[in-house]
């Protein structure tokens, strides 16, 4: 299946502002940047609507356009990010989204897939959020993750800490350190 990829680079600063974006054949990549022209569609209703977002609506998603503003700017609050927007070629706004961001942040530098999909209740929304740690992975357990309990791991090489049924955060070993991959889901 071929998508839509729109890749936006923003700052702290420029993430409420509107992006200019251009009309590419859905197998490829358009850059989006937060300064230039404002785009030809028009904004949702909604204030405040973001750069990743408006690059959504002009690709034509309306229904998941306050869930993706929501989390993209939680996600990147206070951080550099960069995004890469992958849409659907067709009816996009009945079918699933996705956007990886690169957040470097006061944490570090993460790699966040997010994915979006229409459903009876608005919109659901789940993210997956990966970053390098230095320290280990025992030590990012005790912490790293205020409020999230050992589970049992995955199988062998992989931990787990609990946050509620739908939050986990899953601790990978990596040379000396580890990497987390934080994951949840929201309705």
């Amino acid at each position: 299946m071929k998508s839509l990829a729109l890749i936006l680079s923003l700052s702290v600063l420029a993430l409420p502002a509107a992006a200019a974006t251009s009309k590419t054949k859905p197998q490829e990549a358009a850059p989006v940047t937060a300064q230039g022209t404002q785009p030809a569609n028009p904004a949702p209703s909604y204030s405040n609507i973001g750069v990743v977002t408006q690059a959504a609506s002009n690709s034509g998603v309306r229904q998941c356009l306050p869930r993706i503003d929501q989390v993209v700017n939680f996600l990147s609050a206070g951080a550099t990010t960069g995004a890469m927007v992958f849409i659907p070629p067709t009816d996009p706004d009945h079918r699933a989204a996705s956007i990886g961001l690169e957040v470097l942040g006061s944490n570090g530098l993460s790699y966040i897939d997010t994915t979006y999909a229409p459903s009876a209740n608005g919109c659901d929304a789940m993210y997956a959020q990966v970053t390098y740690w230095e320290n280990t992975c025992a030590e990012l357990a005790k912490s790293g993750f205020p409020g999230f309990n050992r589970a049992n791991p995955m199988h062998q090489h992989i931990g787990v800490l609990n946050g509620g049924p739908s939050a986990k955060v899953f601790l990978m070993p990596a040379g000396t350190g580890c990497v987390s991959i934080k994951k949840e889901v929201l309705f």
